[in-house]
């Protein structure tokens, strides 16, 4: 775990070789709700960095519609709390292609997210001792590789604001000894830290 911790943050800091003070007014931050089967409150960080931008424009009688397209990388961590059973927290990277129409600034994106989370177990854990007595574990977790699929729809307000709701369905992989079935939503704001 403290590998990918450290990954993420080089991804973070070290993003597009640049100023750290040019990345913030570049990459919007985003931090929104994040809800386990909607109803486990959490709460989720992240940013986004575009790969590839391109615009289509389609010339019409009274207007011209443009619409910009692009590839984005989303590293995030985030965490949900699921009362009396666990804590989950997460670190991940969505990978996708997101669609603006410039007229009013609704957007929406598609990306696959590839992840690590961690379940901290509520409650007290024990484990077998060699001599077959119990002793009670601290902080007892299990960790997963955990893959999404992800549908995002926002709007862009202004140049520095943005509102967004997500859903994203997913599965731990190496579960036990077979597959589960994630859901989570997420609803939140965007800021772009630009001058």
């Amino acid at each position: 775990m403290k590998k990918v911790v450290v990954l993420m943050l080089l991804v973070l800091a070290g993003s597009q070789g640049k100023a750290q003070s040019d990345f913030f007014k570049k990459n919007p931050i985003s931090v929104g709700y994040y809800g386990h089967y909607i109803f486990h409150p959490g709460l989720k960080i992240g940013t986004q960095l575009t790969w590839k931008e391109w615009e289509k424009r389609k010339e019409h009688k009274k207007r011209t519609i443009v619409k910009t397209k692009s590839l984005f990388v989303s590293p995030q961590i985030g965490f949900y709390t699921h009362p009396k059973n666990h804590t989950g927290l997460l670190f991940n990277a969505d990978f996708g292609y997101q669609k603006v129409k410039d007229r009013w600034g609704f957007y929406q994106a598609y990306s696959l997210g590839l992840g690590y989370m961690t379940q901290f177990n509520s409650g007290i854990t024990y484990t077998t001792q060699d001599d077959g007595s119990l002793k009670e574990k601290k902080w007892a977790s299990r960790g997963y590789i955990m893959s999404t699929l992800n549908v995002e729809l926002g709007q862009q307000i202004n140049p520095t604001f943005s509102w967004y709701s997500k859903f994203s369905v997913g599965s731990k992989l190496f579960y036990n000894t077979g597959l589960s079935l994630e859901v989570f939503t997420e609803l939140g704001v965007k800021f772009n830290l630009r001058k």
